[in-house]
Parts: C-alpha cells; structure tokens; sequence
C-alpha cells in the first residue's frame, strides 16, 4: 500500500495530466499539494504538466524554499506558497489558463454562475486586476486576499487560480469553472443569462459534489487519462 505521501504525489500527477488532457492548460500551468502535518508542499516544477512525473515533484517550505527536488520551482510559486500559508482550509491549488474563463477577466462582465455545477461561483468570480505574473511575496498576498473564501480567482489577462481542500476538489473547481465560463458565454450569444441566486447557488452546491460524487468524478477523469 502506498504511503499518505507517495499517493499524494500520484494524484499530483493525476491532476497535471486530466488539467492537460481538458486543455486547461498548455505547456505552462502547475499544481501544488500541502504535505499534511508539516509547513511544506508539493509542487511542479518548470515542465510541462502533460510531462512531469513523480520523481520531479519539488517539495517546498512556506518561503518558497527548494527543500527537496532538482528542477527549478515555477516562476510563480510564491502565489501557492502565499495561499497555503494565509488559507489553512486550502490544501490543494491548481494555477491554469483555461480559454473561456480568461475571456472574462478582461472585460468588465462578470463571470456568474447560471448552471448547477456554476452554484461554486455565486456572487461571481473575483478579479485580480493587474496582468502580472505573480511571481512575488507581495503579489500573491494580494492573490489571496481577492480569492478571499472562494475556489476560483481569475487574474487578469493571465488565466486562473483554483483551490480545494483536497486535489480532487482544485482540479474539479478548474474544470467546473471553465464549464461555467463556457455556459454563461454561450447563453450571452443568445439572449439574457439568469444568474443562479444566492439560495438557488446553495441548494445546487450540497447536490452537485458531495464526497460521494466528488469521488465518483475524480476516478472518472483519473481512469480516462490513464487509459492513454
């Protein structure tokens, strides 16, 4: 049986490859994992998502310090390191450039929940507004003060940020987020979009991902890409 730390790697991994596989991202993009009981994390290094594997996972402390790992860190890995420590309930981050959503982060229309899976988003996902990279302390801070208590933040012009309290949960959020972008932007080329409500975002969360089916999804995109 694989220890709590080697199946934390494994879904790293799982992740990088179902964020490719959906094309949520493309050659950039990373994802970080908190190694529970400690002050350090799971990280990417600078490869491919579609590429690392286990063995080039970096580990980092909470200054965002190469403890163990040879591969450089991701030029933005003060905005994971930033999060886990300001956000204890985060356990999980994934930085993506999903190509639907980044549309709404440079206009001024709001990306907001009109469908089940979108009940995530009410109130609308926050914006980071300057196009930086978030490569530094100051910078990330300011990240996740604007994510707030949210799973998504948008930054402007330079994709996403999504988090969860497990892996399975930051990967869902990104995939959920881009569907919602998708839907609200295809109901704009048709008519007026009816945002969900705050009690109608409610209700639909408790039914869309309990454990049960956040379980149920995550093996599903799991077993498709480890069929290729």
């Amino acid at each position: 049986m694989k220890s709590h730390l080697q199946q934390l790697k494994t879904d790293v991994v799982s992740a990088c490859r179902i964020l490719s596989q959906r094309n949520l991202v493309e050659g950039f993009g990373h994802v970080s994992a908190r190694i529970p009981d400690s002050d350090l994390l799971l990280i990417t290094p600078r490869i491919s998502l579609a590429l690392v594997t286990e063995a080039e996972l970096l580990t980092l402390n909470m200054q965002g310090e190469v403890v163990q790992g040879s591969h450089p860190a991701p030029f933005e890995a003060p905005l994971h390191t930033a999060i886990m420590r300001l956000k204890p309930g985060v356990d999980a981050i994934t930085r993506i450039h999903a190509r639907v959503a980044n549309i709404f982060s440079v206009t001024d229309r709001k990306l907001e929940p009109v469908h089940n899976h979108g009940s995530f988003f009410s109130g609308g996902v926050p914006l980071f507004q300057r196009p930086d990279l978030i490569s530094t302390t100051k910078l990330a801070e300011e990240v996740a003060q604007v994510l707030s208590d949210k799973p998504a933040v948008l930054l402007r012009g330079n994709g996403q940020v999504t988090v969860g309290r497990t892996i399975a949960e930051a990967v869902m959020m990104a995939i959920y987020l881009e569907e919602a972008a998708e839907i609200l932007y295809g109901a704009l080329q048709i008519g007026t979009p009816i945002p969900l409500t705050t009690d109608e975002s409610a209700r639909r969360r408790i039914e869309a991902l309990p454990p049960v089916d956040l379980e149920r999804a995550w093996n599903f995109f799991k077993n498709r890409v480890d069929e290729k």
